[in-house]
């Protein structure tokens, strides 16, 4: 099957037929069986189209989700390393170290939505991860 874009010569209706074939398209445009589903005229004129090709099942958009999903995996283990775990004491946490009330340090931990505006509207700079913080053990 083939698909062309189709417009009609007389009302400019742009849409879709669906052809066994080139040659197939021919035919019934000059017997005159393909009309403009908007106003039933049989000038029909094909249209610009881009090629349909079929994508491999190991393209690289594949290859590339796994590689994301591999990225998040080593920040994950380097975020988990390298920063300290303050859990639901975040937004406290954030404002203590923005305001000098204790030692500036890289933290991770859980916010709501209304704390989490509360510490923007305060400047307070933060982002979101892309995978869950909360700890199990």
């Amino acid at each position: 099957m083939i698909v062309f874009n189709l417009s009609c010569s007389d009302c400019d209706f742009s849409f879709e037929g669906w052809f066994e074939n080139t040659q197939d398209y021919i035919k019934q445009i000059k017997k005159g069986l393909v009309s403009c589903p908007s106003c039933n005229s049989i000038h029909i004129k094909k249209g610009l189209m881009a090629p349909n090709v079929a994508k491999k099942s190991n393209s690289k958009i594949s290859k590339s989700n796994k590689s994301i999903a591999s990225n998040v995996k080593r920040l994950k283990k380097i975020i988990e390393k390298e920063f300290d775990y303050v859990g639901d004491k975040f937004t406290e946490e954030a404002k203590k170290i923005k305001y000098g009330e204790t030692k500036e340090r890289a933290i991770y931990g859980e916010a709501s939505i209304e704390q989490t505006k509360e510490l923007i509207d305060e400047d307070i700079d933060l982002l979101p991860l892309p995978f869950s913080t909360k700890k199990t053990n």
